[in-house]
């Protein structure tokens, strides 16, 4: 019988190839001066027409030489399309994130991801400025559209949605950034068509668990579930919170080691990028275990709780590693693909220098 996820996964690679196209907008002024970016000889079209992940569609003057970012994962793409240049503000998050935050080093701030300061995006000369839309979503986008700034909301994010969205932010800067976001898909497509054709090997899902660093665990409505799923396990909170009003929600201590007759999950992962080194992982680890009841889990009887302090990996544009993470740990020896091997080749391919510790792992003596 034809397993139905690997069907599930299989349609998603063609939906995530079919995101390689972006209708640009526009033909440019054969007899002006603008600032172009030809191939062959062919002029960029003057402006681009972006749809938001909210479906509002707005049209973008191209290409862009100068653009403010409140959206991390955005920041990290714009390494991926090598147009940091082009960057002359950030978000405070950005600026202090321990992953690419070097890489906007010395960039004015211009504000919070939810409120930035129209004020300061004006006096850094730049008049366009992205933000996420679904989630970490500037605020009151109609206080900076009402200065002139042009507001742009796509999430980046999501294994269904990230690579229509990375289209369309290439789309901003020319035909040398498409062609490079278009790289990516490709990459990208071939890992999650690796691991839809190892899936038929990985067997039952397991049953996992993954909690946050502020306590809240993934329900249904997150893309981590849908990542889960796609690795091979079965996330326990869609049992436990049947109808979820939020991506996270903290649950009771009482649910969670209840769960399947006082086993528990036979996975237990832990986000958190406080964790750097194997103190501060084995310090989190006995935090956990430490919980009442946790110590006779499956998951801790098994050492099978794994604290992923790399957080980059898990949403964004190294999400693809972020599966393959997953996969190798719910079935170890199943891929033959690995997640550091992946993590190595984005640094030297992208020119990032993100650290390949990904977890913090406790094995019993």
């Amino acid at each position: 019988m034809i397993n139905p996820k690997i069907i599930a996964i299989l349609i998603v690679v063609i939906l995530l190839g079919a995101a390689g196209v972006v209708l640009l907008q526009g033909t440019g002024d054969d007899g002006g001066d603008d600032d172009d970016d030809d191939t062959g000889g062919q002029l960029y079209p003057s402006s681009v027409t972006i749809t938001q992940n909210n479906g509002i569609q707005i049209e973008v003057p191209t290409p862009v030489e100068r653009i403010c970012l409140v959206n991390g994962n955005a920041a990290e793409f714009m390494q991926v399309l090598n147009v940091t240049d082009r960057v002359v503000g950030v978000s405070e998050s950005i600026s202090e994130d321990p992953e690419y935050g070097y890489l906007y080093e010395g960039l004015d701030t211009i504000g919070t991801y939810g409120t930035p300061i129209g004020e300061k995006i004006l006096a850094l000369n730049c008049t366009v400025v992205i933000g996420q839309c679904t989630s970490m979503a500037i605020k009151e986008p109609a206080v900076l559209q009402a200065l002139g700034i042009t507001v742009i909301l796509l999430d980046c994010y999501g294994i269904n949605q990230q690579n229509e969205d990375l289209l369309q932010l290439a789309s901003l800067f020319g035909y040398e950034a498409i062609e490079r976001a278009e790289e990516y898909v490709d990459m990208f497509n071939d890992v999650i068509a690796t691991v839809a054709r190892a899936g038929a090997d990985f067997g039952m899902d397991v049953t996992a668990y993954m909690e946050l660093s502020n306590g809240k665990a993934y329900t249904s409505k997150a893309e981590m579930t849908a990542l889960i799923d796609l690795a091979g396990g079965y996330n326990i909170v869609t049992d436990l919170v049947a109808n979820p009003s939020s991506s996270t929600q903290l649950l009771s201590n009482e649910v969670i080691i209840a769960y399947d007759d006082g086993k528990g999950p036979s996975f237990i992962l832990f986000r958190d990028s406080d964790v750097t080194d194997n103190v501060t992982g084995e310090a989190k680890y006995q935090e956990l275990v430490g919980r009442e009841g946790w110590s006779d889990l499956n998951a801790t009887l098994n050492d099978k709780i794994y604290i992923v302090c790399q957080s980059g990996i898990m949403s964004g544009p190294r999400v693809y590693i972020g599966l393959v993470f997953l996969a190798e740990i719910f079935h170890p020896g199943v891929l033959d693909l690995s997640a550091y091997d992946l993590a190595m080749d984005y640094n030297e391919r992208y020119g990032f220098n993100i650290d390949g510790n990904m977890l913090y792992h406790h094995v019993s003596a």
